[in-house]
């Protein structure tokens, strides 16, 4: 029963339960219908004003069967807007009742591109690794709804699929993106990569289109390096034109990902955190190594929070994830789903490493590379950055004298602050002690030596300084820090005292605060509390199970990754005993 258009949905079931064909019949004026209607009318017109005067007026005179279906449909589509009501509709997905309607609501009540607010994309120029909140917001810009300006669009979603290859799903926020059309990927570095066809999906039947056109969603194939949240361009987007390297900046941030440095404008993204767990993943045999790793590639497409590297020591093939279940669920997948002829090691978690005290060498990097002397010298200070100081990145500074630049170095003063900062950034991605990335430490690089313009190439200036790091990095003493979730605890007031014990003592947590759930409970006797606690990650391994015994299965948690936090010097001498394999 429709009650805005006072007509019956008839739904043709046939033998294949399609359900594809419906028709409207009137209702008249059956009281059940009329009562409905004015429920609904009554409802509107408690949160929309123009509802409430046009049912008042006297064209309706408060008869809900005089009161217009357009002004209804309007009404609804307006408090929608609003987000001060949501439209609820009824259907059965086992005969398909009730697509029909749910696809004439979305269009009559959801929000069409242009009733929303442009997006905000970071503006073209000199791009950092990382903004700040404040930066973020001061650099950022609106991306229009025009179909006659460059494109913008933005990779949301990636299935890779066994015939048709990697299926990318995009909607286009200004322009028009045509079949055939180069696309630059200014997220992945400016790669450049043609649209081979266009589709537009029905559910699983696809239909190909020649132009995806602003506001819209389509899906691109032949489109290989493009992953879940890059931004891809119009070759001559002037964004593109405008963006200089950010290796050229004196200062920069260094994280943990060693993704290219973005360019030209970009949309918001997704934010995707940093992998907390891992294990290694090894092929059954030489000939499984190809599926395998074609497998993973398809995977870490699909997926942006996946990661796969390599162990330079072992060489192991390392598989990173968001928590135990999402690698159980690559897991499952990789062996039930594709059929790879895999094995999968024990699950640990992924730690990080910082320098624990200030400490400084001076290193000479001189060596033959291909018949040819090449010479590089300078300094290199490491210190750790407190907690809460910065985001937890790790900061570089490099100085350079100021012969640099003039005639005395050829003008290469740029080419060498870039091999500098390149060579201190790929060093960051690889500790001292367990090969970790490290974090949260203070990088300057002082008195760089030249020694003229055969010996001193831009190559020698970044081994020295990646070999210089890692030299004042072990002098440094450093530490471990290892992962800290924030855990929400949901648990009856009868089993609170059991979740505190075991968060304290067997888990090394830290409570921070317990409340009363808001949620209404039937049983006061028994009320629910929200505990809220920071808990070391490697003690959350399994924790799903031990709560479950502790509270009889009454109790709920979630689980989120805030930072990282310095281990015990005792617990670090456990961990590496156990990484290294002398226990």
């Amino acid at each position: 029963m429709d009650v805005v258009t006072m007509e019956r949905v008839v739904f043709d079931i046939g033998k294949d339960n399609s359900g594809a064909t419906v028709r409207r019949e009137c209702w008249g004026h059956s009281a059940h219908a009329i009562d409905a209607r004015e429920r609904l009318i009554e409802a509107l017109s408690e949160i929309d004003q123009r509802t409430l005067d046009v049912f008042l007026s006297d064209e309706v005179d408060g008869d809900p069967t005089k009161m217009p279906a357009a002004e209804i449909s309007a009404a609804i589509r307006r408090v929608t807007l609003s987000s001060l009501a949501s439209p609820v509709l009824l259907g059965a997905s086992f005969r398909n009742i009730g697509v029909q309607p749910l696809l004439d609501a979305i269009i009559d009540y959801l929000p069409a591109p242009t009733d929303r607010p442009s997006p905000l994309a970071l503006s073209p120029g000199s791009i950092p690794i990382q903004l700040s909140k404040t930066d973020a917001k001061d650099r950022s810009m609106q991306v229009y709804l025009d179909p006659s300006s460059k494109l913008v669009a933005f990779a949301f979603k990636v299935i890779v699929d066994q015939q048709r290859g990697p299926m990318v799903f995009v909607r286009v926020y200004s322009g028009t993106l045509d079949s055939r059309m180069t696309l630059v990927n200014g997220t992945r570095g400016g790669v450049k990569e043609r649209a081979t066809k266009l589709l537009q999906m029905y559910a699983d039947l696809p239909e190909e289109i020649p132009s995806i056109a602003c506001g819209h969603i389509g899906v691109v194939l032949g489109l290989k390096q493009t992953k879940t949240g890059d931004t891809l361009l119009h070759p001559q987007h002037p964004s593109l034109s405008k963006s200089s390297k950010s290796s050229s900046k004196k200062h920069r941030m260094i994280g943990d990902s060693a993704e290219p440095s973005a360019i030209g404008l970009q949309l918001h993204g997704i934010d995707v955190p940093p992998p907390v767990f891992f294990c290694a993943v090894e092929a059954d045999s030489p000939q499984d190594v190809r599926p395998l790793n074609e497998a993973l590639a398809n995977m870490t497409l699909e997926d942006p929070s996946l990661h796969v590297s390599q162990d330079d020591e072992t060489g192991q093939t390392l598989l990173s994830g968001m928590g135990e279940l999402h690698l159980e669920v690559v897991r499952d997948r990789m062996l039930k789903d594709l059929k790879i002829n895999a094995s999968f090691g024990q699950m640990r978690v992924s730690y990080r490493e910082m320098a624990g005290l200030e400490a400084s060498t001076e290193f000479v990097y001189a060596r033959d590379i291909a018949n040819k002397a090449v010479k590089a010298a300078m300094r290199v200070t490491v210190s750790p950055i407190a907690e809460g100081v910065d985001s937890g990145d790790s900061d570089v500074e490099v100085e350079l004298p100021e012969p640099f630049g003039t005639d005395e170095s050829g003008g290469q003063r740029e080419a060498v602050l870039a091999a500098i900062t390149d060579g201190i950034g790929s060093a960051l991605f690889r500790g001292t002690l367990l090969g970790f990335p490290v974090t949260r430490t203070a990088v300057r690089v002082s008195d760089v030596q030249y020694f003229g313009e055969d010996l001193s190439t831009t190559a020698a200036y970044r081994a020295c300084a990646g070999q210089a790091f890692f030299q004042a990095l072990k002098l440094s003493n450093p530490v471990l820090l290892e992962p800290i979730a924030k855990s929400t605890i949901l648990c009856p007031e009868s089993h609170i005292g059991s979740v505190l014990s075991d968060l304290n003592g067997v888990r090394k947590g830290r409570v921070l605060s317990l409340d009363d759930s808001d949620a209404e409970n039937l049983d006061s006797t028994n009320a629910t509390k929200v505990l809220v606690a920071e808990v070391p990650l490697s003690t959350m391994v399994g924790y799903s199970s031990s709560l479950r015994s502790l509270t009889a299965g009454s109790a709920t948690f979630t689980m989120e990754v805030v930072g990282f936090g310095a281990m015990a010097a005792q617990q670090q001498q456990q961990v590496l005993r156990e990484s290294l394999g002398y226990e």
